[in-house]
This record gives structure tokens, C-alpha cells and sequence, in this order.
């Protein structure tokens, strides 16, 4: 696939003697993270990326600098011919597409995801196209045996509408085939001869194992075949017209004696074999034992005699001649009594329609890995080059089943991460079960956790309940605040994570769970461990594999693209059109977020609802820090931050009440005996506007 068929032909651009200002204006109304630069010859000579420009932003740059004094030069370009496949690897968003230096549109990421859909697309089509186009009945089943697929030719025999009985159970339609055997034996029923009314079948029914298991029916509508085979032997014609059809079959037809010896082979065959039509006639069956597996005709005539079991012992079978994928299936060709007097096989080649299943197959799980990595990053945004680490890493863990500690300050999105890790992984379609280990009284928490039995204790219900671990089981559960669980749950916890097992309160006997665990904490538990407030064995079991999501202030590059997705949000709540201009970014940019996310998202709705107008230039103090008691007073000191944190906030204290008494920074410098560039350099760093 060529990148012309999927790039934006139509990219906006900018002059490079345009003043950066106007890209400003460009970001803030279209959804782009790159705006290309161009000469006045139409030329491209450089871009302007999204997060260069908020680093010019933050960097308080004069807005009427022309373009071509920031913008990237030589930037990473690619041309129209170019194979996507190429792309995947890099790491870069958006790319312009240059043909003979010029500018001839721009290619993003999500080009790519699109350019895959429709190739999988375009595969299921050709691939549905392939299974229509056969002349034998195809039934496919799920694992519950609902019809997954009929083509038109099974639903002619069955007398049936296709679209009517897709995702009925198969033996409310076709109970004779036998598939729900099928299924739980997982042994193949091969070309059993099914009366269904007035019509004669030859049915194989098998079993494929997978990620998803399914199983197909290939149904033969014997009805008119059979009186040709009883009129053989009284029919000249129509044994010239058997012989036709054989040699004209697609599918390499071999007729042996009742000894496997062979006595006809049709040209499609030979052509199989790689061999002349004289050169196989005269062997025997079982030389070709790399197609028809060891000990033929022992097999076959092992189910002589036996209803319902002819041929069925180890066939059809699948084999590979060099590069070609065989089918082959053998049918044993009956005499009067019932003594067979002959076989004959069907060998069809399967190669493409096994490509076709593993490209098919491979792009499916393409598409799916895409769209986990899509879903994560509409939760959680990664501008930041720390954060695509995190991002990385946690998409790396969720692919296998170990215990993760979430640690990180609160409001920073440890949550966020615990639902990626349950949406990646290997039970994303299990139950995914929550938890705050300090919103629930303690006399609660243990049953509420591990359930209890009938009586239990006093007010108990009759039948008892059913606790949290239990119902999250073959899925994850996600124990927030964990540092909040009481020491005597602690130890019942522990036993879970060692034995997957719980014990209901009131319970005389353990029962077995399979259950990921996923905790989050605010606390150092470390510390915890220390003081003796947090079990040492339950913190080295939880701390399998351990999460640390920096605070918002360690990751300033994600702020814009935050304030986009939330901005995005509550517009759409509130039915508003709200921008936030170049002062305000600055000045988010500028504050501590104490908060993290959780305050960011609180501030943008803070300051949709309540600013005038469509752009929000400046943000008031009110505005960014929310009410008052929202900032601890002098005389409230909570350790549950680090020293820095807590002064920052006190400072904060201090320079609002300075600047509301004296109205100046000059003022303030006499009264508090500070510099006055040192007050204006506090006050910007704590986001404090005057």
C-alpha cells in the first residue's frame, strides 16, 4: 500500500515569512500536530510541529518572528510511492510527503490504522467471496454451536434463508450432522452419509482449535450422485459422464482396488503429485503415506462394518508437498453387503485459501493491538516523552498476568492505568472489578472482599454473599488505596496472592480463584513497612512489578495536550465552543498542578462554564486554584506530600495575601524585605497572575 492513497492531499501551510503567531492560531482551531512551511515557490523548506510551538509558547517567544527563524528544518519527509509497512516503526506522528521537493500532502499515524482496516477489510470480503463461491455446503459454528456462517449452497440443501438462521443453535437446524459430538470429543466425523428428508448428504464435520474455536460442516448434497452410482453398472453414458466429471474436477480425484491398488487418477491429480497420470496408476495407496499418513488401509478397513465409522479413523488429513497445503480425504467405495470394494480419495490443494487465513488472521490480530493502543491512548495522553515510556511499559506488562503496584501522587491517573492494563491484556473480555480500600469502614471491608456464608454473623443474610474476589474471578480486580487496608485483612490478602484461594467469613473451606490483582497507593509503603503499619510479605508480593505515573508537573509536555482533551470534553457537555488563548496556556504551563490531572480537568471545566466569551486569555486566581479552601491553612500541616509540595503551597499562602494587602510586587518587596524580580519569579512559578 502506497502512502498517496491514504495522505491528506489537502494540508494547510504556512509562509515561512509568516509570523509564528499565525501557526498559533492554526493549532488552536484545526486538529493537527504539524503544520507544514513553504516558500513562496510552494516549496517546502521546514515544519512546525504542535509541541514546538507550545515550547515556544512557554518560552514566552515574540509572536511576530517569522516562521522560518523556528520552524524544523530538514525535517523527516517521505514520498507518495512509499510502502506504509515502512512507517509502522516510526516514531514519528505526522509526516509531510515531498515528490520532486514539493509539498504534496501530509501522512499521520492514523492514516496508517486506516490504510490496515481496509486491507482487512478488502481480505474478509475476497475471503467471504471464496466460501459464497463454492459448489460443497459450508456451515460454520462458535464454541456455544451458534451458526456463525452458511454459504448458498448449504442453505439451498438445507432449504433454509441464510440470513435467518446465523446465530441459531446448529441442531435447531441441522441436528443429523452431529456437530455438538464433534465439538466436545474434538474428533472429526468424516463423510458421513446423512439422510435429511428426501435428500442424501455426505457430511464431515471437524473441529478447529484456536484462539477461537470453531467448527465447520462441509456438506455434499449426495442426493443425485448416489442414483448415479447405482446405475453404473446398467449405464454406459453414465459412466462417460462420471468419467468427466472426475477428470474435470478442480480437486485431485484417486480410485484404488480393494487393496489400495491405484486405478485411476484424474489430470488434476497428476498435477498435485507432480507425476504423469501412467506413473501413478499401478502404485499402491499407502506409497503415498507423506499424503494419506501411515498404515492406510489398516484404518480404513478398521471401520468396516461399523455404523457410522467408515474411514473415519485418522482422515481427512492435512499434509504439505513442498509448498502446497493438501486436504485429503478417502471414501471407501461399498459393494453389495456392505464389503468395500474399492476407495476414493479426494485430495484438494488448500494453499491459497490457507494464506488467505493467515493473512486474514495476522491482520485481525493487527487491527486488535491497534485498537487496545487506541482505547489507551483516548484515556491516557503520552505527549510527554516520560509518559510514552510509562505508556510503553504498561502496555508491555499488561500481556501477561503478574501482580502491578500503582504508586504516584493522588489525582495523577493511577486508575487510568490499572483500566489499560485490564483493557490490554489477556482478560480484557473478563470482569474487571474495583475497589477503594478507604471508602469502606473496616467492619465492612472483610465481606465485602471475601464474602460470607449463610449466618455468618448477626444480620447475615440467608443465603449468604458473594465477595468482590469472587466475582471478579478469571478476570482482575483493582485495589485502590491499598495502603488503607487494615493489617488482619492484610494477611488474608496475602494468602490469596500466594494460593489463589479465599475464605469466606464464616466459611469452613477455602475456594479456589483465578484472579489478577492490580493495587494503587498514594502512600509509601516502604515507610509503611518501617513503622510497622504495612506487612513486609503482602508488599514484596504486591510489588511483583511496580508502577511508578510521575506528578503532572514532571511531565509539562502533556499539559497541552490535557487541556485539548478535557477542553474537547466539556465543550461537548455543555453544547460551548471555549478556546484558551496564549496567556492562559502560559500560565498553566507555568503552575505546580499540587492536584495533577484530576486538578487540571477540574480547572478547564472550572473555566468553561464561568469565563466570558469564546477565548479564555487569562485565567484568575480563583480560577486556577478553585476556592480558597481548597489551599490548607497555616495552621493545617498534612505529611502526605513531600517537603517541597507542602512549602509551595504555604509560599502560595503567603504571596496571594501579600499581593491582596499591598496590590503591587514593588509594595510586596518592602513589606516582605525580598527582591522584587525574585517575587515576580515565585509568583510565576507557582502560577499566581497580578
Amino acid at each position: 500500500m502506497e502512502i498517496s492513497q491514504y495522505m491528506n492531499r489537502y494540508p494547510i501551510t504556512l509562509n515561512e515569512k509568516d509570523p509564528f503567531e499565525k501557526a498559533v492560531e492554526v493549532f488552536a482551531s484545526h486538529k493537527t500536530n504539524g503544520i507544514p512551511i513553504v516558500n513562496d515557490k510552494g516549496a517546502m523548506t521546514g515544519i512546525i510541529s504542535l509541541a514546538r510551538a507550545f515550547r515556544l509558547l512557554h518560552d514566552a517567544i515574540d509572536q511576530n518572528v517569522p516562521l522560518e527563524a523556528v520552524m524544523i528544518r530538514d525535517p523527516i519527509v517521505v514520498e507518495p510511492e512509499e510502502d506504509i509497512d515502512e512507517l509502522i516503526e516510526r516514531p514519528v506522528s505526522v509526516l509531510p510527503v515531498v515528490k520532486d521537493e514539493r509539498l504534496v500532502g501530509l501522512y499521520s499515524m492514523p492514516d496508517t490504522i486506516r490504510a490496515y482496516y481496509n486491507s482487512t477489510k478488502f481480505l474478509r470480503l475476497e475471503l467471504d467471496a471464496i466460501i459464497k463461491g463454492l459448489y460443497n455446503g459450508i456451515v460454520t459454528i462458535d464454541a456455544s454451536e451458534c451458526i456463525r456462517v452458511i454459504n448458498p449452497a448449504a442453505a439451498a440443501a438445507l432449504d433454509v434463508e441464510a440470513g435467518a438462521v446465523i446465530g441459531k443453535n446448529i441442531n435447531e437446524i441441522f441436528p443429523q450432522a452431529g456437530m455438538s459430538e464433534v465439538m466436545q470429543s474434538g474428533q472429526a466425523a468424516i463423510n458421513r452419509k446423512i439422510r435429511y428428508g428426501d435428500k442424501t448428504f455426505l457430511v464431515t464435520c471437524t473441529k478447529v482449535n484456536g484462539e477461537h474455536e470453531i467448527g465447520i460442516a462441509i456438506i455434499n448434497d449426495f442426493t443425485e450422485l448416489a442414483v448415479v452410482y447405482e446405475e453404473l453398472s446398467q449405464t454406459k453414458e453414465l459412466m462417460q459422464e462420471l468419467e468427466t466429471i472426475i477428470e474435470t474436477s478442480s480437486d485431485g480425484i484417486l480410485v484404488t482396488d480393494e487393496k489400495g491398488g491405484i486405478v485411476k487418477v484424474n489430470t488434476a491429480l497428476a498435477d498435485i503429485f507432480a507425476e504423469t497420470t501412467d506413473a501413478i496408476i499401478g502404485k499402491n495407496i499407502g506409497d503415498y503415506e507423506h499424503i494419506f499418513g501411515e498404515n492406510i488401509l489398516e484404518r480404513l478397513y478398521a471401520g468396516q462394518g461399523t455404523p457410522g465409522a467408515k474411514g473415519a479413523k485418522g482422515l481427512p488429513r492435512y499434509a504439505k508437498l513442498g509448498e502446497t497445503r493438501l486436504m485429503a480425504a478417502v471414501n471407501p467405495i461399498l459393494a453389495k453387503g456392505g464389503v468395500y470394494s474399492g476407495f476414493v480419495a479426494d485430495i484438494q490443494d488448500i494453499t491459497r485459501a490457507h494464506e488467505l487465513e493467515r493473512q486474514v488472521n495476522r491482520l485481525e490480530i493487527l487491527y486488535r493491538q491497534e485498537v487496545k493502543k487506541s482505547a489507551a491512548v483516548e484515556k491516557y495522553v503520552f505527549t510527554d516523552p516520560g509518559s510514552r515510556r510509562l505508556l510503553e511499559k504498561v502496555l508491555q506488562i499488561a500481556r501477561v498476568d503478574s501482580t502491578v503496584l500503582i504508586t504516584g501522587e493522588s489525582g495523577v491517573g493511577k486508575e487510568v492505568v490499572a483500566e489499560i492494563l485490564f483493557n490490554s491484556g489477556n482478560r480484557a473480555d473478563k470482569a474487571f472489578v474495583k475497589i477503594n480500600c478507604g471508602a469502606i469502614p473496616e467492619s465492612l471491608l472483610e465481606s465485602e472482599l471475601f464474602g460470607y456464608e449463610p449466618g455468618a454473623f448477626t444480620g447475615a443474610g440467608k443465603k449468604g454473599k458473594i465477595g468482590i474476589l469472587e466475582i471478579a474471578n478469571n478476570g482482575t480486580i483493582f485495589l485502590d488505596e491499598i495502603g488503607a487496608l487494615p493489617i488482619p485483612l492484610q494477611v488474608k490478602l496475602l494468602r490469596v496472592l500466594q494460593s489463589q484461594e479465599i475464605m469466606r467469613v464464616g466459611g469452613v473451606a477455602p475456594r479456589k480463584i483465578d484472579v489478577r490483582v492490580i493495587a494503587a497507593t498514594n502512600k509509601d509503603l516502604a515507610e509503611m513497612v518501617a513503622a510497622g503499619n504495612f506487612r513486609p510479605d503482602l508488599y514484596y508480593r504486591l510489588n511483583v512489578v511496580p508502577v511508578f505515573v510521575p506528578p503532572l508537573r514532571d511531565r509539562k509536555e502533556d499539559i497541552p495536550a490535557l487541556l485539548h482533551h478535557f477542553l474537547g470534553k466539556y465543550n461537548a457537555k455543555y453544547k460551548l465552543s471555549k478556546s484558551f488563548g496564549a496567556s492562559a496556556i502560559k500560565q498553566m504551563l507555568n503552575y505546580n498542578w499540587p492536584g495533577n490531572v484530576r486538578e487540571l480537568e477540574n480547572m478547564v471545566e472550572r473555566a468553561v462554564v464561568t469565563s466570558d466569551g469564546d477565548t479564555i486569555e487569562s485565567l484568575t486566581d480563583e480560577t486556577l486554584h478553585g476556592s480558597k479552601s481548597l489551599r490548607p491553612g497555616p495552621e493545617e500541616i498534612h505529611f502526605d506530600r513531600n517537603y517541597r509540595e507542602i512549602v509551595n503551597d504555604y509560599e502560595a499562602i503567603l504571596l496571594h495575601k501579600a499581593l491582596k494587602q499591598y496590590g503591587t510586587t514593588r509594595k510586596m518587596s518592602a513589606a516582605l524585605g525580598l527582591n522584587q524580580s525574585t517575587i515576580v519569579k515565585k509568583m510565576s512559578r507557582l502560577g499566581i497572575s497580578r
